[in-house]
Formats: C-alpha cells, structure tokens, sequence
C-alpha cells in the first residue's frame, strides 16, 4: 500500500507542462492554418524555438548547410513531426530514464507511437488523424512512468517477468502496486490538461470486453477506431519484445485479434511496414538520446 501512497504523492508534486506544449498538443494538424499556428507558438517561446533549431540540425536530419531560422526547421521536420518530438522531449524531462527498465519502457512508448501512426494511415476509411495516433500512442503508458519513478528496484523486475500481454500486466500492477498504470496515467492526463481524447486511450486502453467497447463508442464511435488503433500498437510492440525466439511477422499477425477489428493488416502489408517501422523507431530513439 506504501507504494499506492508514494505515487499518489508523486502525482501531486508533478509539474505541469510548459503553456506551449498545451497548446501545441490542441492544434488540430488538418487545419489549414496548422503550420502558421506551430510558428506561432514557437516565436512566442524562445526554448521551443532553440530545440526545433536543434532537431533539425541533429544528426538524424543531416542538414546539407547547417539550418538558422525556425522556418526552415519545421519544414526540414516536418509540421505533423513537431508535436510528438517537444511532447516526448519534455516528457522525458519529468521522467528522466534512470535504468534499463525506464529506457526500454520509453523505447516501448516510441514503437507504439510510430505503429499507431501507420495503422492510422492505411485505415484511412477510420478517418483517423496519424498525428493524434502517433501522440496518443506516446502517451498511452505515462502511468508506467509515474510508477516506475516510485516503485522499488525490485518490483520492476518482477513487473517483467511476470506477464505476456498487455491484459495480465494490469493484474501484476493492481496485486503489488494497488492500482494501474491506466487510471495513473488519466489523472496525469488531466492534470496536464492533455485533449480529451488522450485521456480516454490513456484510461482505456486495456479494456477488452464488449460492455466496456460500448461505453467508448456510445461517447464517440471514432474514439473507438482510435483506442483499437493504439490496443493493436501495444501489443505488436509487446509481443515482440517478449518472444524473441519467434519471428516478428508471426507475432504481428497475432495481434489482430477479432475484437480488434476493423484494425488489421495482412502478411504482405506487415512486410512493407516493418522495415520502414523499425528505421523510424531507432530513428526517434537517437533524436531523443535513449
């Protein structure tokens, strides 16, 4: 129970998001105005100004000249790009990775970020924003990061041997932490005054059951599209952590369950995403220094 305690203290000492980043994360990237608004914001804030400059000459980019204005910096990005890097920057500077667990939990969040991304664009019939998939999917473990800033040595230990789907995990956490790193990570949302949408796949995205689908899709049928979205990233990013000896276009394949549906892809999708999917994850994992 100490530890329930610990966190719930962690949360109410944890420091709000820096105005900008709120208002980024609002933007709405089909906006006609999205890039104008990102400029914006960012001339109205020195330091997010000075870390698009950064990222665009790191050397993930290679910058043929070296870039000096932020107008070069977002189009050498890329608007849609802009969100997830500052919000996983300054994410990671309240949650600053301390071992191997935290740095894989990260690596975890950039994977399912950049899965849901793409799930979104081949679904485009579900009318789902990459963007906003790519974010949620960043964000769906926040309550892992709370947890594990608290939780003794140990336990992560335990926490990673003692589950293979995401579904068991939130057993192991309830038995040893006395709650789970959903409903953590909906308080943080809150209080970070994260889009709503956030919220609802942080807080939800480990249901599985019909009732609770329909409690979802009675508030918002896309809601829905989006937290199966995020539920397929999650496992794909799982399972192939916890089954090395197997192939990872077998353990891809598992993941499309049939209450996941309509999210699905077939044998021949998954061989052209995959190699582009895991560039983009080292990628990413290098841009933030994990």
């Amino acid at each position: 129970m100490s530890a329930q305690i610990d966190i719930d203290k962690k949360l109410d000492t944890l420091p709000l998001l820096p105005d900008v980043v709120v208002s980024l994360l609002r933007l709405r990237p089909e906006d006609e105005s999205y890039y104008d608004d990102i400029l914006d914001l960012a001339k109205h804030d020195p330091t997010f100004t000075i870390q698009i400059i950064r990222l665009a000459n790191s050397a993930a980019n290679a910058p043929v000249a070296q870039i000096r204005s932020l107008e070069e910096a977002v189009s050498r990005i890329g608007a849609n790009a802009i969100a997830g890097l500052i919000t996983a920057m300054t994410v990671l500077r309240v949650f600053v990775p301390s071992d191997k667990h935290e740095k894989d939990l990260w690596v975890h969040s950039v994977q399912v970020a950049i899965w849901a991304q793409y799930l979104a664009r081949v679904h485009k019939d579900l009318k789902i924003d990459p963007s906003q998939a790519y974010l949620c999917g960043l964000m769906h473990d926040i309550g892992r990061f709370a947890m594990f800033d608290q939780i003794p040595e140990e336990f992560k230990s335990i926490d990673a041997e003692d589950w293979h789907t995401p579904k068991e995990l939130i057993d192991v956490e309830q038995q040893f932490v006395g709650s789970n790193h959903a409903q953590i990570g909906q308080k943080i949302c809150i209080k970070w005054g994260l889009p709503e949408s956030v919220r609802w796949v942080v807080g939800y995205h480990h249901i599985y059951h019909a009732k609770q689908y329909a409690l979802v899709e009675k508030h918002d049928a896309q809601l829905l599209n989006l937290l199966k979205i995020i539920q397929v990233a999650d496992r794909i990013s799982m399972m192939t952590i916890k089954n090395d000896s197997v192939s990872e276009l077998d353990i891809i394949t598992q993941a499309f369950t049939p209450e996941l549906s309509p999210v699905s892809l077939n044998i021949e999708q998954i061989k052209t995403l995959l190699p582009k999917i895991n560039d983009e994850c080292e990628d990413m994992r290098q841009k933030l220094n994990i």
